[in-house]
């Protein structure tokens, strides 16, 4: 009795015990595997083949749509371009890098530019480009959109930091520079400018008021040219234009100042010969006092 209790509770581990009945066959237990393994992945089969199929032709090819170029590289190497269309490849030995040629927009961020007469704008600008040349553009630039925004910058600064007031109130002028200057600047990338410009140059607020100060000074000098011209006096002429201080000349008022400091080295003199120092003047305070009446009497 011991020895059957002993054999039913190791024929779970180890099958039965030849001689014990009949033995079941090896390749039935291996069809039951497969059949178990079956019927979990027959639900999921389809899509599974659907992803390695897929794996397979993206490893064996490239699609390039339209308004793209793609450069091929075997090995590391540019060899050559890719117009749109499919393209096979030679699966983990080859890669293609796409680029889109289609004009394109480059908007730049409001920038601050001093020009050489001190003056500060705050500008904003675009570019309207174009990649002619994809192997330069993917070989001889790290970013190329990068690096545009840098050269913009440097192109506006280069462009706006000699113009004077006036140029900068013409635009159109401004806008064929910067276009020659960032042509030349991105031919080296493979990239052509169709179109660059300033949609917008605003001048701070203490630009303001000296741009505008210049134009009323220049407007007055004007009339007042106008009025000599006609033989009217320059007090006469800036009276009529509307300054708030009559003029006076500058000759006179030094002369006027040096007969008031003769006078006041005279009473200082005669003082002193009376016998009034220079300290005990300064507490009586006499100074002040003669100051204040020859201011009268002037």
């Amino acid at each position: 009795m011991k020895e059957e209790g002993l054999h039913q509770r190791l024929r779970p581990r180890r099958g039965q015990i030849p001689g014990d009945g009949p033995e079941e066959d090896p390749p039935s237990q291996w069809r039951g595997v497969v059949s178990a393994i079956w019927d979990r992945i027959s639900d999921d089969l389809l899509v599974i083949l659907f992803a390695t199929g897929a794996g397979l032709v993206r490893a064996m090819g490239v699609t390039i749509e339209s308004g793209q170029t793609g450069l091929l590289f075997s090995f590391g190497r540019a060899r050559r371009t890719l117009a749109p269309g499919f393209h096979p490849l030679i699966p983990f030995l080859q890669r293609v890098r796409r680029l889109p040629t289609r004009s394109r927009t480059l908007d730049m961020p409001a920038q601050r530019v001093v020009t050489l007469e001190g003056l500060v704008y705050h500008v904003d600008a675009n570019l309207v480009y174009r990649v002619t040349d994809v192997r330069k553009a993917l070989v001889e630039v790290d970013h190329l959109e990068k690096g545009m925004l840098q050269m913009l910058g440097m192109g506006i600064q280069e462009v706006l930091r000699q113009a004077t007031r006036d140029e900068l109130r013409e635009t159109a002028d401004l806008d064929q520079r910067l276009a020659a200057n960032l042509a030349q600047r991105l031919a080296p990338w493979g990239v052509g400018v169709e179109r660059a410009g300033f949609p917008s140059i605003t001048p701070s607020p203490r630009t303001l008021r000296i741009t505008q100060l210049a134009s009323l000074t220049d407007e007055r000098q004007r009339i007042c040219d106008f009025f000599a011209g006609g033989g009217l006096g320059s007090g006469s002429g800036l009276g009529l234009v509307g300054t708030r201080h009559m003029p006076r000349s500058r000759t006179r008022h030094l002369r006027r100042q040096e007969t008031e400091h003769r006078r006041l080295r005279r009473i200082r003199k005669g003082l002193l010969g009376m016998g009034w120092s220079a300290p005990e003047q300064k507490r009586a305070g006499l100074g002040l006092i003669l100051r204040h009446r020859l201011a009268q009497r002037a």
